[in-house]
């Protein structure tokens, strides 16, 4: 459990990082695991649900730690911005950007990117197509939503770079499979 102090106002929350199983949705076999770090808010207004925020990087071909570590986590690398930025080992920070305050927040890395791999037979280059790509992470989404009670809570998507095109058709394939998202 840790804590963070954003424009005023402390937000306790806790990190959780796990993986989740996505299956082939025609013989029913696990075919990847997709690893993920998640910020959740502790003891939420129970009268609200709180919003929760997918994050994902562009590529395709790329893990969230850029938008992890460089962008709305709540601590972050620190960096030498916007001069050069000397080359490992970084030092961490409390990141006053991070979005922890208003959603909590779920960052996915896509099957063969940081520790998400496709399960044998299944080769990683299986998920890399625009659709598979996407209908991995409706997979991930649902089982996130449904394996921490998160289907009544607002959903975002947030993804940069190829993120964004990412964004538009998982927004699409969620949307035909019954999950609706507020942004």
């Amino acid at each position: 459990h840790r804590q963070i102090t954003i424009g005023g106002k402390t937000v306790k929350y806790t990190a959780t990082t796990g993986h989740l199983t996505t299956i082939d949705p025609i013989t029913s076999a696990p075919n990847a695991k997709m690893f993920y770090v998640a910020y959740t808010q502790d003891n939420p207004d129970p009268s609200k649900p709180r919003p929760v925020t997918f994050f994902y990087n562009g590529g395709p071909g790329s893990s969230s730690v850029f938008v992890l570590l460089g962008s709305f986590a709540p601590k972050r690398i620190r960096t030498s911005m916007p001069g050069f930025t000397p080359p490992a080992p970084y030092q961490m920070e409390d990141n006053p950007d991070s979005m922890i305050d208003h959603s909590d927040l779920v960052f996915i890395n896509p099957v063969g990117t940081g520790y998400s791999a496709a399960i044998a037979p299944n080769k990683n280059r299986n998920f890399w197509g625009v659709d598979q790509d996407a209908d991995s992470l409706k997979q991930f989404i649902k089982r996130y939503l449904t394996k921490n009670n998160r289907w009544n809570s607002p959903k975002y998507l947030f993804g940069e770079s190829y993120g964004t095109a990412r964004s538009c058709v998982l927004a699409y394939k969620l949307h035909e499979d019954g999950v609706d998202l507020n942004g």
